[in-house]
């Protein structure tokens, strides 16, 4: 993963309580405020709608199953949504700043 010289300079606004707090940040609820339509699977599980590839999430951790890329909150953003770890971290710690998912 290539930081951004704008995360680098974020990064350190956060402490480690709060990247912790935001890896374990439940996706469904998160998902579904910014416009996700998520369907309901075994287990407490929840497919994501719209995304290429099949993406399954439970609680705080997402599963890619076409090729079995997974990982938390904040790789979920990260990775699949190619936001910023700055831009994730002030996605999943503010509420209030959540928007719609992204075409990509």
């Amino acid at each position: 993963m290539t930081w951004t010289r704008s995360d680098r300079s974020h990064r350190s606004s956060w402490t480690q309580a709060q990247i912790r707090a935001a890896r374990q940040t439940p996706l469904k609820p998160v998902l579904e405020r910014l416009g996700y339509r998520l369907e309901p699977r075994q287990d407490g599980n929840y497919l994501v709608l719209g995304l290429s590839g099949d993406v399954v999430v439970k609680q705080h951790y997402w599963v890619r199953l076409d090729n079995g890329q997974a990982g938390n909150a904040i790789d979920f953003f990260v990775k699949l949504q190619c936001k910023t770890f700055a831009q994730t971290m002030r996605l999943l710690g503010d509420p209030t700043s959540h928007s719609a998912p992204s075409s990509s």
